[in-house]
């Protein structure tokens, strides 16, 4: 299990003794529940059951999270965020290859989180999660697609491009990480970078 990282808010400092067992204890429980999650999914998994996988009473639970789907989701948003693109500013060399980067990326934090992406496409498991997500990956993607668009004067509507290129990785992350065997990892960057925004043809369908 890798490690969980913990961002303290703005108002509080790790310097601060009680600040730092607080940040301690939140990271044990994330720890507990991505590990409980890993084992037999979010369903199965009760708060106290987190609680005492982490060494803290229940009680101790609520004070961080209102439930477990809120532990949850926090874990999706960390893997997310390692997920996240980079941005114009930060991308290095060719749009290509720092768009590979994103991809493989977003490839390897999937697949070293594999249980936990696996329960978010669980229906059962966390209903409308996963929509979510597609939403938050496709506001990623549009201004990139505007950019695009306007400089290469494609007449196509970049919220709706950027919808579909998030529905299309979205769902090959998942099928992909369900079982892993079914293609290797620089095949499916292949077929997600003839998807990339610099690859649409400039004449419309």
């Amino acid at each position: 299990m890798s490690e969980i990282s913990i961002a303290p808010a703005p108002d509080e400092t790790p310097a601060n003794g009680h600040t730092t067992r607080r940040l301690e204890t939140r990271r044990k429980l994330l720890e507990a529940g991505a590990e409980l999650f890993a084992e037999g999914g979010v369903r199965a998994v009760t708060s106290t059951r987190i609680a005492r996988r982490a060494g803290v009473a229940t009680g101790t639970f609520y004070l961080h999270f209102p439930d477990k789907h809120a532990l949850f989701e926090e874990l999706v948003d960390a893997a997310l965020e390692e997920m996240r693109p980079q941005s114009d500013a930060e991308r290095a060399g060719s749009g290509e290859d720092s768009m590979r980067r994103d991809l493989e990326r977003m490839l390897e934090v999937a697949a070293r989180r594999r249980n936990l992406i696996r329960a978010v496409f669980d229906r059962g498991e966390s209903s409308g999660l996963a929509e979510r997500i597609q939403d938050r990956i496709a506001r990623g993607f549009e201004q990139r697609y505007e950019r695009v668009f306007r400089e290469r004067g494609i007449p196509l509507h970049p919220g709706a491009a950027a919808q579909a290129r998030a529905a299309v990785l979205v769902r090959v992350i998942a099928w992909w990480v369900e079982e892993p065997a079914r293609a290797e990892r620089d095949e499916i960057v292949d077929v997600l970078m003839a998807l990339a925004p610099g690859r649409v043809q400039e004449e419309s369908p």
